[in-house]
């Protein structure tokens, strides 16, 4: 994420643990913070080990023995103990003072998903992160990127220690309906459907909103929630209260749609030989009965709509057909995204 918004022209202040080689790896414009004594130099950050990520990346038809994918994908193994315990956090917290931030993403929390954490480190680590979010200024703005969470009780602290600290959040087709699931049930769902309708996206995208929108206080730092993006496959659809402070939401989403294809193809170009679109030219807006449905323009493909306290664009996806890569497709999608609204 720090490098893509470096390529849309922000400066990023980034706080992590890194060795020397993927230091060398970030763009000019993002300064890293968080390794060796905390000062972001490459003295620093050369005494510290690289933590290992194995990601194996398979295409639409690949076989493994008798399975055949039916989408690209990609399966990630990690030994990683640096992240987990996010403490770069505390040297990030330091230099953000003279930083001046318009933005502060939180991202990788997914790695504290079944670390073996010793009885009460976790919830330090998430309390040191809390105090963190709750000291930021309200003129900054947080936003919280999700991931792939399968252990339902990291979930249900996250809900409590970061969800109520930010005004935007992030995640996928599979992501939401775990939070969803969280807020509205108690419990997790580890199966969700890879090619979600649109109007079940929309219905659970509008209830995560009104629920923290109703139950979180703005008090001690804490945030109502004033932007969703939830970015899938086939599309992309950003929920902005009307009234904030996010701008462009139209051009966002169109954004994210766009590089959401580069990041896939590897391209910087939009090549449309290898691209498709996979949704129908028309879709409903909620389950209900008394939904509109909402035909694609070809002159103007992004839709967007206002409801309640709130407006909602949708933008279709021009998917990748040669697939280089999916790994950070997500990061990539929703910093572009995030970018545009600044």
């Amino acid at each position: 994420m720090a490098n893509r918004f470096a390529k849309e022209g922000c400066d990023v202040l980034l706080g992590a643990k890194a060795s020397k080689r993927v230091h060398d790896l970030l763009h000019d414009d993002v300064k890293a913070v968080g390794g060796g004594g905390g000062s972001g130099s490459h003295d620093d950050q050369s005494q510290i080990e690289d933590d290992l990520h194995i990601l194996m990346e398979y295409k639409v038809g690949d076989e493994f023995g008798t399975y055949i994918s039916p989408r690209a994908n990609r399966f990630i193994v990690h030994s990683d103990r640096a992240n987990p315990t996010i403490n770069a956090v505390e040297d990030f917290s330091e230099a953000l003072k003279t930083f001046g931030a318009s933005l502060v993403v939180v991202g990788g929390l997914q790695m504290m998903d079944q670390f073996p954490f010793k009885k009460g480190e976790r919830a330090k680590r998430l309390g040191a992160l809390e105090n963190v979010l709750s000291s930021i200024p309200k003129e900054t703005k947080i936003h919280f990127e999700m991931a792939s969470f399968s252990e339902q009780s990291l979930l249900e602290d996250l809900v409590k220690t970061v969800v109520p600290y930010s005004d935007s959040l992030g995640m996928n087709e599979q992501e939401l309906p775990n939070l969803y699931s969280v807020l509205t049930n108690g419990s997790i769902t580890l199966i969700s459907d890879a090619y979600p309708r649109v109007a079940t996206v929309l219905d659970h995208t509008r209830a995560v909103y009104k629920i923290l929108r109703q139950t979180i206080k703005e008090e001690n730092g804490k945030r109502k929630v004033n932007r969703i993006h939830v970015h899938t496959l086939a599309y992309q659809v950003i929920l902005v209260t009307k009234g904030s402070n996010w701008f462009n939401t139209m051009s966002a989403a169109a954004k994210a749609s766009l590089t959401a294809n580069r990041h896939v193809c590897g391209s910087n170009y939009i090549h449309t030989n290898k691209a498709k679109i996979i949704m129908d030219d028309s879709f409903s807006t909620t389950r209900d009965s008394n939904g509109q449905r909402i035909p694609f323009k070809s002159d103007k493909p992004v839709a967007c709509w206002e409801e309640n306290d709130y407006e909602v664009c949708l933008a279709p996806n021009l998917v990748c057909t040669e697939v280089y890569q999916t790994a950070g497709g997500g990061d990539n999608i929703s910093s572009a995204g995030l970018a545009m609204q600044l």
